[in-house]
Order: C-alpha cells, then structure tokens, then sequence
C-alpha cells in the first residue's frame, strides 16, 4: 500500500510536469548553447550572471547584433524562466542587450511535437501504461513492411537502451518490454522511427 501511495504521488508529480526544462547559462559574453532545439510544449530557464539578461528580438536585429527587442520573451538580469506558452512553433532570436554588439546572442528553435502522418505508415500508435511500472507496451498499426527501431532515451539525449530494432510485416504490431530493475526512476523519452519517420511518446518510469 505505501508502495503504491508513493508511486501515485511520484507520477501525479511527473505527469504535472511532463514539459522539459531546459538550462542556458552563460560563458563571459556568450550564450550556452548558442542554439537550443526544443519541443513545443518545453520550457527553458536562463541561469545568467547579474550582468547578462535575454530579449527576444527579430531575425534582422539579430543579425545586425541589435538590441531592440520585438513582441516576445524578456529574461530580467541574472535569469529566469521562459515558459511553453511564451515559445510558439519556430525560432526565437534573442540578445543579451547591454552586450547584442558584443555578439552576445542565442536562438531557441522551437519543433512541433513529432508525429507520424496517418494512414502512412504507422497508425493510432499507443505506448502504454504510463506511468510504467515494470512494462512498457507498444501497438500500432503498421500500414506496409519497413525497418523501424524503438529507443529510449533520458531527458538529455542520451541513449538509454535500445529497446527493438528489426523489419516489421504488415498489420497489429504489439510488444512488451520489460523495464522494471533495468531502467532507473525518472522521465524518459521513447523514440520510434520508421524509415525517415519518428515519433516521440514521454513515460514516467516508477
């Protein structure tokens, strides 16, 4: 039962929070990452110097290591957080304005949340249950005979395990992976790619 109540607690937790954070942080005059790539949906935190604040500009302000700042984000001086709903689909172009002629500059592209198209190739595709507990399960349909693979990755890029790599006839594709003991306590991120295709699904693992 305690078991149980804390695996309830932990996923309402992670399942509130299901965007990714990520950091940017600064190097003297420069931006770290330089360019960020994230998902719609994430949100990024500035952990800045008290010199160093970020404003959204445009492309040709950018470009010109302008300071003028257009409609969008403005991170106070020393950092702060820029939320999902400030970072619609596309690139933000951002400075740091005391230091724009500097070059003190950085993007954020900001990608639509990966998708297969229906009826091509993969088809009401379900990951389930989630948050998982000891198995992870994925169905689908698949449409026509390709190559694909499963991955799991943690919430930095990195490669966790790859779950299933081989060539898949047509029709009800349903798997099991077994993730309880081999894979730690967190938020990953399950990649399937079909040909030139992947999709990405978040699970909580418990």
């Amino acid at each position: 039962m305690k078991r149980f109540i804390l695996a309830f607690i932990f996923a309402a937790i992670c399942l509130n929070a299901f965007s990714t954070t990520w950091q940017i942080v600064n190097s003297g005059f420069s931006f770290s990452p330089a360019t960020l790539t994230i998902q719609q949906g994430d949100n990024v935190n500035f952990s800045i110097s008290q010199d160093h604040d970020a404003v959204e500009v445009s492309a040709t302000v950018w470009n010109a290591n302008g300071n003028s700042p257009a409609i969008g984000f403005s991170v106070p001086f020393g950092g702060g957080n820029v939320s999902a709903s400030q970072l619609s689909v596309g690139t933000h172009y951002y400075v740091c304005t005391p230091h724009a002629s500097f070059g003190m500059k950085g993007r954020i592209i900001v990608t639509p949340i990966s998708g297969l198209p229906e009826n091509k190739a993969l088809n009401d595709i379900q990951v389930y249950p989630n948050p998982v507990i000891d198995k992870l399960n994925v169905q689908f349909d698949l449409s026509e005979s390709s190559a694909f693979e499963i991955k799991l990755f943690d919430l930095q890029g990195k490669l966790v395990r790859i779950l299933l790599s081989k060539t898949q006839l047509n029709g009800l594709f349903v798997q099991s992976f077994n993730l309880a003991g081999e894979t730690a306590q967190g938020v990953y991120l399950v990649k399937m790619t079909l040909g030139e295709r992947s999709t990405f699904r978040k699970v909580v693992v418990l």
